[in-house]
């Protein structure tokens, strides 16, 4: 990934590439600890069928889990991360020019430590990303075709995290004897 791509004050702290870990869509990590416990995993499919004790060691012991068996279309994933990187891969100053009400486009800076100062530069991630509000993407309007394309996918892939969100409420509801209904919207 380009130097230039990114915030002019992250380019010299990232002139070192053996110590950048890239994970992808615009996210950095310095000194990644791959030796972490496995993140429980939780099947949709069997949530959806009403297994929702699934939940309950992932959600009391982790506070987390991996999703898996979620029907969203590897293609649709795919293509929203080709053109997460064609978009992230773009010189800083035009990522800036591109992105317009509702999107916003933000870029972090180093973490603190954590007696509050910058210290030495170490274990830092540096983070650049998008805010796309679902709901206001139909009233989006641009006129280049990697946004235009990305906005569509966008929406698509918003249906299939609100039928995701659902599942998982209702079984998380469930599992705490919960009734679901009196949380839904009028």
């Amino acid at each position: 990934m380009s130097l230039k791509s990114y915030p002019p004050p992250f380019r010299n702290l990232l002139s070192h590439p053996a110590k950048v870990v890239d994970l992808g869509c615009g996210a950095l990590n310095l000194d990644l600890d791959l030796d972490s416990d496995p993140i429980p995993v939780v099947d949709l499919r069997c949530l959806e069928l009403g297994d929702c004790k699934l939940l309950e060691e992932p959600c009391k012991q982790w506070g987390l889990f991996r999703l898996v068996n979620h029907e969203v279309p590897e293609s649709l994933l795919s293509q929203l991360q080709n053109l997460a990187r064609m978009f992230f891969s773009l010189p800083f100053e035009t990522k800036q020019a591109l992105i317009t009400n509702p999107f916003s486009y933000f870029w972090g800076t180093p973490a603190l430590t954590p007696t509050g100062d910058a210290g030495k530069l170490q274990n830092i991630n540096l983070v650049e990303g998008l805010n796309v509000p679902l709901s206001q993407l139909p009233r989006f309007q641009t006129d280049d075709p990697i946004l235009a394309s990305f906005c569509h996918l966008l929406e698509e892939y918003g249906k299939h995290l609100a039928r995701i969100g659902r599942t998982l409420f209702e079984g998380m509801s469930k599992n705490l004897s919960l009734d679901p209904s009196d949380s839904k919207s009028n």
